[in-house]
């Protein structure tokens, strides 16, 4: 009963609570325990701010104390008439999010903001990469913004922020193309009977090797299946929202991991591959655009390959030594490029579809996931899906229950030999 006075008693305070703010007034909704969604609360504020009509997208995680909010906006010629005026006017934009989202939510940790160009009132669904990123943790905030300071030189200092050179040059026409996500773009296309030929030799393969464990000419598709050792890794980051709380759980489970990325997402989020590096994590290549590799031309997917190698190096700094093509799909090609350049190619012991789960179903997820720990197991999952955020902890505290050991790929890798 204590508890429950307490509580509405903090309710009636967060919404008499008015915090004036160079010439905002922030209605400060602090309670955690309302059962509206938090991204409901924020579209309010944001509606009660006029700040609403250029976003895109609310989503948020939590896990423990730790609660991440991303917003993805649109900015651009709709919204001012002056190409020039642009660039200024996302960052009067963005500071104005991060103040209301921040002074209005005071138990928010992080702030992950995606601005895409937008230069008409007709927005096509193919253009929706971001060209402007940032990620605002609240300490920073805190720590490093002045009021006599402009937003922009609060950005730079946090250093976790992310522009395209044509939103930098007033470049209008190379900013149209920078929008245009080439992403799974030929995914629908129809399999060849070449392609299908191949992919029944990859499923062949990959059936013995899962049997049998260890390291089949270049490819690791199972570690030793005497040791109850399992590695754990993630397909398709960095994403906002989703790999800071990822990291968050493997942090406080002292669980390292590898993270399969894809070339062209490190680039908008640089600062989310720097943080997978700086936790003790490992970094994979996932290719530059997360094609389907059987589908283009030998030249075509070296440069997928290669291109996320040179983007790896440019942004962490470490040479990547590991490769997982997206889908699983690959051929003699790719595998005569990764030899080449002495790179593992890593697979996984089975494929547990956790992006086909639905919300709501996490149990379903944890349940296929616990019958998939074997001796020797490479676990796949994937960044940007909520169910498994959910069941990673669960996971963890199952698979040490069970006696196994969650260790770094490289070294299931050396304990396979």
């Amino acid at each position: 009963m204590h508890k429950v006075i307490k509580r509405v008693i903090l309710v009636m305070f967060c919404l008499f609570l008015f915090i004036t703010h160079k010439g905002f007034s922030y209605v400060v909704i602090g309670d955690t325990f309302s059962e509206i969604p938090l991204e409901k609360r924020i579209y309010k504020s944001l509606v009660e701010h006029n700040l609403n009509d250029r976003v895109i997208n609310i989503d948020s995680l939590r896990y423990r104390d730790k609660i991440v909010v991303g917003i993805s906006f649109y900015y651009g010629l709709f919204y001012t008439q002056d190409k020039e005026k642009i660039y200024q006017d996302l960052i009067a934009y963005s500071s104005s999010l991060t103040k209301v989202i921040f002074y209005s939510f005071p138990y928010i940790s992080e702030l992950d903001l995606s601005g895409v160009y937008r230069d008409s009132i007709k927005v096509e669904d193919n253009y929706k990469e971001p060209t402007f990123t940032a990620s605002i943790d609240r300490r920073d905030l805190e720590s490093l913004y002045k009021e006599d300071q402009s937003f922009e030189l609060f950005l730079d200092r946090t250093g976790r922020v992310y522009y395209s050179n044509a939103l930098l040059k007033s470049d209008i026409f190379n900013l149209q193309k920078d929008s245009y996500i080439e992403e799974n773009s030929n995914r629908n296309i129809n399999d060849t009977k070449e392609n299908l030929l191949t992919k029944l030799r990859s499923l062949w393969i990959a059936y013995r090797r899962i049997r049998s464990g260890g390291i089949y000419k270049n490819a690791i598709w199972r570690g030793n299946p005497h040791l109850k050792e399992i590695s754990i890794t993630f397909d398709d980051g960095p994403k906002p929202v989703y790999t800071p709380i990822v990291l968050d759980i493997l942090n406080r489970y002292s669980v390292k991991a590898t993270f399969f990325l894809v070339g062209k997402r490190i680039q908008i989020y640089p600062y989310f591959a720097k943080d997978i590096i700086k936790n003790g994590h490992t970094i994979g290549n996932h290719t530059m655009h997360h094609l389907n590799l059987t589908k283009l031309s030998y030249d075509r997917k070296y440069k997928e390959i290669l291109d996320t190698q040179d983007v790896i190096y440019s942004v962490t700094g470490e040479k990547c030594k590991y490769f997982r093509p997206p889908g699983g799909d690959y051929d003699r090609d790719v595998e005569e490029i990764l030899e080449k350049q002495s790179i593992r190619l890593v697979l996984w012991t089975k494929k547990l579809g956790d992006y086909l789960i639905p919300e709501n179903k996490e149990d379903l997820l944890l349940r296929r996931v616990e019958k998939e720990v074997m001796p020797g197991a490479i676990i796949v999952f994937h960044i940007g899906v909520k169910s498994t955020i959910d069941i990673l902890p669960q996971f963890i505290d199952y698979v040490r229950k069970e006696g196994y050991k969650i260790v770094p790929l490289e070294k299931l890798i050396e304990d396979a030999k």
